[in-house]
C-alpha cells in the first residue's frame, strides 16, 4: 500500500477523549491511502485499552506505538514521527479532532504548491465537553518565515500538515522542552507555510500542557525565549533584528499579563516582565508591569 498521508497521534491519559479522536480520523474520505500512527506514552488511565480495541477494529489503518514507561511529549512525538512512511505528515493531539474533508483539502494544497513545506487551517475552540467556544482563524494565504516570527503562532499545531522530510538528527537534537513552534520555526526554514481559511478541525483548550490547572505552565514562555534568541543571533540585517526585538518583548509583556491574571508562578511573571525590558523599551506598560513587580508579592499576586 503507498501510504501519503501519516496522521501522527501523541497521546497521554486522554481516555475521554481518544476515540472521539480517532474516529474522527478513520471516517474521512479521501483518494488517496493513509495511516493513523498512534504513540501512547505510557498512560495510566485506559487510553491504551480503547487504542487496542480501535487497532483490532481497524489494523490496516492504525499503527500503535504503546511506551512501556513514560518519555514525555516529545520524546513521543519522535516516536510517531520517526514510524511515519507517508510523504506528509499531520500532527494531532490526542485530545482534538479532524472534521470533514481536513486530509483531503490539505493534501491538495500540498501537491499542488511544492514550495511548501507546511499547511495549516483555521480552527473551533472547544471546552473539555465539546461545547464550541470560539474560533482561531487566520486569513488565507502563503506565508513565510519571516511572517512566522512575527505572528507567532498563527495556527494550531494539530492544524499542521508537513512534508516527511524532517532529518532525524534534528529531531534528535530537540530540547527536551521544546515547543510547537520550535518544530515550526525549524520546518518553515526550509519551505513557505499555505494557510487556509476554513475550518477543518476542533482544538480542545485547557486541557493540554499549556495549563497547570487554571495556571499557564511556565514552559511556553521559556520555549519562546529559546525560539526569539536564536532568530536574532542568526539574524544578519538590523532592520529584521530590530524587528524581532519589537516582537519578541511585546511577546514577554503579553505573556508577563497572563501570569499576572492568572496567579501563574509569581517568578516567572517577574523574569518576564524584565525579560521584555531589557530586550526593547517599546510601550509606557513595561513600567508600569515593573513598578507593579516591585509592590509586596503578597499585595499584587495572592488576590483571591
Amino acid at each position: 500500500m503507498n501510504i501519503l498521508v501519516s496522521v501522527c497521534v501523541v497521546t497521554y491519559n486522554q481516555e475521554r477523549f481518544i476515540e472521539d479522536n480517532l474516529r474522527s480520523l478513520l471516517a474521512q474520505k479521501t483518494n488517496f491511502s493513509y495511516e493513523i500512527v498512534i504513540g501512547d506514552d505510557s498512560s495510566t488511565d485506559s487510553t491504551r485499552e480503547i487504542i487496542e480495541r480501535l487497532y483490532k477494529e481497524y489494523s490496516n489503518i492504525i499503527v500503535p506505538i504503546f511506551h512501556e514507561k513514560n518519555i514525555g511529549p516529545i520524546g513521543n512525538i519522535k516516536s510517531v514521527y520517526k514510524k511515519a512512511r507517508g510523504k506528509y505528515i499531520y500532527h494531532l493531539d490526542g485530545d482534538d479532532l479532524a472534521l470533514p474533508n481536513k486530509l483531503q483539502r490539505q493534501f491538495d494544497i500540498m501537491e499542488l504548491n511544492p514550495d511548501g513545506t507546511i499547511c495549516t487551517h483555521d480552527m473551533k475552540y472547544v471546552n473539555a465537553q465539546g461545547d464550541y467556544l470560539k474560533s482561531w482563524t487566520h486569513f488565507e494565504g502563503k506565508f513565510n518565515l519571516d511572517y512566522l516570527y512575527l505572528n507567532l503562532p498563527f495556527f494550531a499545531h494539530s492544524s499542521k500538515m508537513f512534508r516527511n522530510d524532517f532529518k532525524l538528527e534534528y529531531l534528535n537534537e530537540l530540547h527536551p522542552q521544546a515547543l510547537d513552534i520550535e518544530i515550526h520555526i525549524a520546518q518553515a526554514k526550509k519551505g513557505n507555510i499555505y494557510h487556509i481559511n476554513e475550518e477543518l478541525g476542533e482544538y480542545r483548550v485547557d486541557v493540554g500542557i499549556s495549563k497547570i490547572g487554571k495556571k499557564i505552565n511556565p514552559i511556553l514562555p521559556k520555549g519562546l525565549i529559546r525560539a526569539y534568541e536564536k532568530a536574532i543571533f542568526e539574524e544578519k540585517n538590523e532592520i529584521r533584528i530590530n524587528e524581532l526585538k519589537r516582537v519578541y518583548a511585546k511577546t514577554m509583556l503579553q505573556y508577563a499579563r497572563q501570569f499576572y491574571l492568572t496567579n501563574s508562578d509569581y517568578e516567572v511573571f517577574c523574569m518576564l516582565v524584565k525579560k521584555s525590558l531589557s530586550i526593547k523599551f517599546y510601550t509606557l506598560r513595561q513600567l508600569n508591569y515593573y513598578l507593579l513587580m516591585l509592590l509586596p508579592r503578597k499585595i499584587i499576586y495572592n488576590r483571591k
